[in-house]
């Protein structure tokens, strides 16, 4: 029997109301920096910067990945970063270094035109995210330029791995992303620190 009148817009309705179903909440993360207690006491004599760093283009956008054993990339839409991951590994290498290096000014890519440079880590990321069991990664290719665009630091490949509490803990594995970032950052702070002239030379 037909619908009346009446009845047609009744089931439009329900059909509706029953393809709105309540989603999961979107849970937000941030990255975090290497804690410092350092506080300049004078004027910085060389300047850092931090970039370009070629990223893979599944890291310009703000959801978790993470990658299962059969090779799958899982992007993960209710668990985000509060920032685009790529735009986030600038931010947190340039205040981790900032932490580590005295008497030094680090930026972050992109630079102004008024950027005068005296150092550049430049590279390439080919991994930043998750393994299925939790374990966090980042792979990385980079060496450090002079003004002149000599290499001071020859590029290297590095892999760095920090496991986080279980798979699925997502604060944990925040925590972990982070650390390799820290481990990374120390390693480039090392390397400038060896090829920086002393402030009293």
């Amino acid at each position: 029997m037909m619908p009346t009148r009446w009845q047609a817009p009744t089931v439009l309705l329900v059909l509706a109301l029953g393809g709105c179903g309540s989603s999961p909440p979107v849970s937000y993360y941030d990255l975090e920096a290497l804690e410092s207690d350092y506080v300049a006491v004078g004027e910085a004599y060389m300047t850092v910067g931090v970039g370009p760093l070629r990223t893979p283009d599944h890291l310009s956008r703000s959801q978790i990945v993470t990658r299962r054993s059969d090779a799958t990339v899982v992007v993960d839409d209710f668990h985000r970063w509060v920032e685009p991951v790529d735009d986030a590994i600038y931010r947190i290498v340039s205040e981790n270094l900032d932490s580590l290096i005295d008497d030094a000014v680090v930026v972050a890519f992109p630079y102004t035109h008024m950027a005068d440079l005296d150092y550049q880590l430049i590279g390439r990321v080919s991994r930043f995210d998750a393994d299925q069991d939790g374990t966090a990664v980042l792979q990385i290719q980079w060496g450090i330029i002079s003004s002149r665009d000599e290499f001071l630091v020859q590029p290297k490949r590095a892999r760095y791995e920090v496991k986080a509490a279980k798979a699925g803990d997502y604060p944990a594995l925040a925590r972990a992303m982070s650390e390799v970032l820290q481990q990374f950052s120390r390693d480039v702070a090392k390397s400038l620190q060896g090829v920086m002239p002393r402030a009293d030379d």
